[in-house]
């Protein structure tokens, strides 16, 4: 038999280096991990990004690490997506500079891993409060602006946990309800706003290796990607690469979907 073939992380060098230049994206959850990837790479690529978190100072820390000599300086602008009022105020920042926004990648969540029968109604709450109603209250005025303007592209970070359920060692009952939430508020959203020149999916990423899941051991990441078809964990350059092309105009067929991006977990 022959030995597994390691498989590198993704690449957008098929991109065009200008291939989002000059669109205003907008990334939640850019403090780091997948959404500091996602980021650098729309940096990359010429956009006007972005960045959006609660952590100022690891806003901060993204824009200075993927910052390019000569291209557009990424914009930090820390806020709270379970506040309404602080994602409004987000956006009309975003109006008042550019006058529309292009591409908004909602990253920001949470990740929890308890027992449903420790779980208190706060736990609870928090979790969804970040994770279902923090990535509405982004897509919502996003969608606002979109359908104004006839066009734009919306990526929802989900999970697999979403589709198949947690109650495991990387994510719990109320991390995997959230994220069943997002699937279908994609598909709600996406019906209701199709023919506006919108596009709405979700990405569905398996286990990656990200901060999130900083507290889970090196043994215990190499048997969890070992456990995978592929042979190994996500890498947050995997996601990445994935809502470029769910941004780009190879992607203009795809509508209220959700793109599993998880190395063979969920064969469908």
């Amino acid at each position: 038999m022959n030995e597994p073939v390691t498989v590198a992380p993704s690449s957008w060098d098929c991109f065009t280096s200008d291939a989002f230049a000059g669109q205003v994206t907008l990334v939640t959850g850019a403090a780091g991990g997948m959404g500091r990837e996602v980021a650098r790479a729309f940096h990359q690529l010429g956009a006007r990004v972005w960045l959006s978190d609660l952590d100022a100072d690891a806003l901060k820390a993204t824009a200075a690490e993927i910052a390019m000599p000569g291209g557009p300086e990424p914009v930090v602008c820390p806020a709270d997506v379970a506040d309404a009022a602080a994602v409004a105020e987000l956006y009309r920042r975003i109006d008042a500079e550019h006058g529309r926004v292009d591409n908004v990648v909602s990253c920001a969540a949470v990740i929890t891993a308890e027992s449903a029968l420790d779980m208190t109604p706060e736990h609870w709450e928090r979790v969804l409060r970040i994770n279902l109603v923090g990535t509405f209250t982004v897509l919502q005025e996003a969608v606002r602006r979109m359908t104004a303007q006839g066009s734009g592209q919306i990526v929802a970070v989900a999970s697999d946990a979403g589709k198949r359920g947690g109650g495991g060692l990387v994510a719990d009952a109320a991390y995997a309800a959230s994220k069943a939430g997002v699937l279908s508020l994609v598909k709600s959203l996406a019906r209701e706003f199709a023919g506006t020149g919108v596009r709405i999916n979700a990405l569905t990423p398996g286990p990656t290796d990200t901060p999130m899941h900083g507290g889970l051991s090196t043994d215990l990441k190499e048997r969890i990607g070992a456990g995978l078809p592929i042979g190994r964990m996500g890498h947050p350059r995997d996601m990445a690469a994935a809502i470029l092309f769910l941004c780009s105009p190879a992607a203009t067929f795809v509508y209220g979907a959700s793109l599993n991006v998880d190395g063979g977990a969920m064969f469908e």
